[in-house]
């Protein structure tokens, strides 16, 4: 394509452009994407330099920066224009094709071909073009940096220890857009509530509710500028990269993604679409979008659905037994949880029973009555849950939802065969196309460091530096609560703010709605909120979302660079207060420490409000008493242990250490005594001198146990219970069914560990297994629960059954139980002539799961019925590009990205890794428009499918690398350099 077809002309967000890609467009579902092919023109969006009405403020700053680059601090000048000079303007292009401006509102749209402008604006223009040419020529200078690939694609980025930052992730942006341009697009959409635009009115609810809870444009811009230099220069430079290759494949549209070419014929555009330049506030954006994805709380209802349960039960059996109720099924610390940190006492039960819930005579009875004759809780409850859901849904579709979830394992010497610490981190991310995540390495710029990345974000996630290794896990701080707000006419003066939120939207006109908040955050129900026009309504209350981690999120790219520049376990403890989401963290160095920490804001909670009447944080703020304020200044300390003497630290999403409490939010981050993680623990303290194979194989060992859709062996913790029911009552099928589990393995794959990867066959002792627990749990809970919140009507099943299977466990405990239960569960309200005893529910299910579901006569059950993981992709899934499922492998309750690194004295040992598909997510078309998969988009499949692992290059310690090393930054010797940091 010569650059005579080079034009500027979409540019959507808040500019004009020559042609209104959405004005009667029909609305793009990724689902009906149409064979095609288009010859339009590239777009071209060349260098965007947007003005300030300040011209004189911003023409300082930018003689500064440019000042400071021959100082030695390589800004990179046009992107200092870009951000420093903001006016009302359009784009530049450098090579002089087509330079179009759209003009403030209300003025008329310019070019540079002669037509008319003001002459104040001509004055702008033209100094504009003398600072960018004097940017040009001081950015003429060569880098340091190289990029190269291996045979899978995966990108190294080497360059001498001098390399400014930012021509390292300058580097890395480049490399990761070259590879997952697409991606990112949709990554930074969906973290800017811009998805509509796109796909039509279908994402418009999700646009708003990011929106509505996400930052506004100039937060974004002050989490940038509060950002240290450094990190800048990661941003501005990672930034760069990216648009580098945008650059590229506007000038070559045979470079550009597959789907790009998608959007050009489904929006009805004369030209291609190319993607907008990317900028800090994407990157700021993003960054805050993907840890609230990693947060079991940020997008979860808990309280909410609580308090409906709350409501529930005490409207049917009375507020003293439904609270009773409620505290059996919501207890706030089991201490008999599996934990990341050892129990200090050593107590196989974890010390005494925990009986901290609040007691119907702790609460205020009038308040539990008030809560009984306000309007139904569950509508609202149902309303959160149904936007994050639906939120969950449209990111899925487009392939742009990471799930929450991992293992990991750090073990010492004293456990090895080797006698070097050997770290394992697998995340589970689920399994998109491409996936979530990607590999690469940077040894450049004083940064030494390897691992996972992820579109869209400078820096590396999980990674290993020669000194020291890490994973990270979804942890459980308590991070959020809801708030129930007063009726506009009842609060102060000022309490409800607002500004107008334009969401544009492709095959309508554009949608602007109010967006309101109170002192403790957005308001998300109703959604949208208009205090004008909302009508006071108890099954409708105004609701509020506060966030632990509101604003530090928009710190968290300086926490990782941090994170990988330690040359200690203090140090690395010392980054982690500055993540701003709640992760597990499992670490491992070169000096022979292992440690572990929970990151994640966790704001100390009084027990008690204003009035002196106790407050149950399980549910939202104002539900039974007066509400009370925290403030993410006053935290707990980060949970944290090292050099167990167990020899390890190992979980799977679960408690972090005794004394911990549930999640408030999130069922899945609720614990007691069965926990999938029970199966690490087992391994790891049951061998010793561990090989490096063993500790890598650890992880399909424990991805082919499987507990209501996870990992873990749920039939260890009956197994005793069910058996002596049996035996109490034994008849010819009862015993038989024993006989099955004499032989079962707790793995859920049939013919052991060599069909652990591949077989297709589920074990008859596990589908035995897993149908009589569920119907155990039908029979002892659907009495109690079937019109709460905690069942699906429409399902006809119970909500969280491993909450509920702990509870069972409790109760069969009885008064040995680490968390005493206070109701019988296992008698039955509804129907008198149903099982009244534990040993009857366990016989009777047995029984009716035999007769129904795996009936003796019809063995082996399971054949074939192992599932699969499909990779599709939202283009390919009708004709005549019917091409999904890309690829498929069998089923594992696995990570999308695993390494496992073995630290000696000089550095990294030994580094194997993999992750889903491969380094590429990019999909081109042919001439005749037919979709070309880039050589290395599945070409981890050989190694991931079958978990093998692949090796990975290590880097070793340079000698004057010491633990005891502060990493003291050097100072700039150039006075307006030092000014200007």
């Amino acid at each position: 394509m010569d650059d005579e077809s080079a034009v500027t002309t979409f540019i959507p967000e808040n500019r004009i452009a020559r042609k209104n890609p959405f004005s009667g467009s029909a609305s793009m579902k990724p689902s009906t994407v149409p064979y095609f092919m288009s010859a339009g023109k590239s777009i071209r969006t060349d260098l965007k330099i947007i003005f300030r009405p300040n011209i004189f403020v911003g023409v300082l700053f930018q003689i500064f920066e440019i000042l400071a680059y021959v100082c030695g601090l390589k800004q990179d000048a046009a992107a200092t224009l870009n951000r420093n000079l903001n006016f009302e303007m359009g784009s530049i292009s450098m090579q002089g094709v087509s330079v179009a401006f759209a003009a403030a509102p209300g003025q008329s749209m310019i070019d540079m071909k002669g037509e008319s402008m003001k002459p104040g604006r001509w004055i702008r223009v033209v100094l504009s073009f003398v600072l960018l040419a004097s940017a040009a020529g001081v950015a003429s200078a060569e880098s340091t940096v190289t990029t190269t690939r291996d045979d899978k694609g995966v990108w190294f980025i080497e360059g001498d220890e001098s390399a400014s930052l930012y021509d390292v992730y300058e580097a890395m942006g480049y490399a990761v857009a070259t590879d997952r341009l697409w991606q990112a697009e949709n990554f930074r959409r969906a973290a800017r509530g811009r998805l509509a635009e796109l796909f039509g009115a279908d994402y418009l609810n999700d646009d708003i509710l990011v929106r509505v809870t996400g930052y506004t444009a100039d937060e974004l811009t002050a989490g940038y500028d509060a950002l240290d230099s450094e990190a800048k220069d990661m941003v501005d430079g990672y930034v760069a990269g990216f648009n580098r290759r945008i650059d590229e494949v506007a000038q070559n549209p045979a470079q550009l993604p597959f789907e790009f070419h998608a959007l050009t014929q489904q929006l009805g555009l004369e030209e291609i679409f190319v993607p907008e330049y990317w900028t800090a506030e994407d990157v700021m954006a993003w960054q805050a979008a993907m840890l609230r994805n990693f947060d079991p709380e940020a997008t979860k209802q808990g309280q909410l659905d609580n308090a409906a349960l709350l409501q529930y039960l005490t409207t049917v059996y009375g507020e003293i037994q439904g609270m009773v109720m409620f505290n059996d099924l919501r207890w706030t610390n089991d201490p008999a949880a599996t934990t990341y940190i050892p129990d200090p006492t050593g107590s196989s039960t974890g010390g005494e029973p925990a009986m901290q819930e609040m007691s119907v005579h702790d609460a205020d009875r009038a308040a539990l009555a008030g809560l009984r004759s306000l309007g139904d809780l569950s509508g609202v409850a149902r309303n959160v849950a149904g936007m994050w859901a639906e939120r969950e849904q449209n990111l899925k579709k487009l392939n742009a939802f990471p799930e929450m979830g991992s293992y990991a394992w750090t073990i010492s010497g004293d456990k090895t065969a080797s006698g070097n610490p050997i770290l394992y981190s697998g995340p589970q991310m689920g399994f998109s196309t491409p996936a979530i995540c990607a590999e690469g390495s940077i040894d450049a710029g004083g940064i030494k460091v390897s691992g996972m990345v992820i579109a869209g974000l400078p820096g590396i996630v999980i990674g290993r530096t020669p000194h020291h290794a890490w994973s990270m896990q979804v942890g459980h701080a308590r991070t959020l609560d809801y708030y129930f707000e007063p009726a506009p006419g009842q609060a102060p003066e000022g309490y409800y703010t607002s500004r107008t939120e334009t969401f544009q939207v492709a095959g309508q006109e554009p949608v602007t709605i109010p967006v309101y908040r109170t002192p403790n955050g957005p308001v998300v129900n109703p959604m949208p909120f208009d205090p004008d026009t909302y009508v006071p309504d108890a099954e409708n209350p105004i609701v509020s979302w506060k966030y632990a981690h509101w604003g530090m999120e928009l710190q968290t790219i300086s926490a990782f660079l941090e994170m990988t520049r330690a040359k200690s376990m203090d140090a690395f403890g010392a980054a982690l207060e500055d993540v701003g989401v709640s992760q597990h963290f499992c670490y491992a160095d070169r000096k022979g420490n292992i440690a572990y920490w929970m990151s994640g804001v966790d704001p100390i909670r009084q027990d008690f409000n204003a009035d002196g009447k106790r407050v149950d944080w399980r549910l939202p703020q104002g539900t039974l008493v007066d509400p009370v304020q925290w403030s993410a200044d006053n935290r707990k300390p980060l949970s944290t242990d090292r050099n167990t003497d167990q020899g390890f630290y190992a979980g799977w999403n679960n408690k972090s250490s005794v004394e911990y409490p549930n999640s408030a939010n999130n069922m899945s981050y609720f614990f007691g005594p069965f926990h999938r993680a029970h199966v690490l623990e087992a391994y790891l303290s049951g061998n010793d001198d561990l090989t490096f194979e063993e500790v890598r194989d650890l992880a399909l060992n424990i991805a082919t146990t499987d507990s209501f859709g996870s990992g873990g062996n749920p039939w260890a913790f009956v197994e005793d219970d069910f058996r002596n029911a049996v035996m109490a009552d034994p008849t010819e099928d009862r015993l038989a069914a024993l006989d099955i589990m004499d032989d079962f393995d707790g793995h859920f794959v049939d013919g052991g560990p060599e069909n652990w990867a591949g077989g297709m066959d589920r074990s008859d002792g596990w589908m035995l297994a897993d149908a009589w627990i569920r119907e155990v749990l039908r029979l002892t809970f659907v009495d109690e629960l079937a019109g709460s919140v905690q069942y699906d009507a429409e399902e006809e099943e119970l909500k969280n059954p491993t909450v509920l299977f702990n509870v069972l466990l409790q109760g069969l405990a009885g008064e040995g139980a680490s968390v005493i239960k206070n109701y019988n569960w296992f008698q039955n309200n509804v129907d008198p002539e149903a099982p009244q005893a534990a040993e009857e529910i366990i016989l009777a299910a047995l029984d009716n799961v035999l007769a129904d579901q795996v009936p003796l006569d019809e063995r082996p059950w399971g054949v074939g019925k192992r599932d699969v993981i499909e990779f599709n992709h939202p283009f390919f899934s009708e004709p005549p590009l019917a091409l999904n499922p890309l690829h498929t492998m069998p089923f594992s309750s696995r990570s999308t990205f695993a390494h496992v690194v073995e630290m000696a004295e000089d550095g990294q040992a030994r580094i194997e890794s993999m992750f889903a598909l491969g380094q590429s997510g990019t999909i081109l078309a042919d001439v005749s428009g037919i979709p070309v998969f880039d050589e290395n988009f599945s070409s981890m499949t050989e190694v991931y499918d079958d978990f093998s692992h692949r090796d990975f290059p290590v880097m070793k310690a340079a000698a004057v690398d010491d633990e005891d090393d502060d990493d003291k930054k050097s100072s700039s010797t150039c006075f307006i350099g030092s000014l200007l940091r």
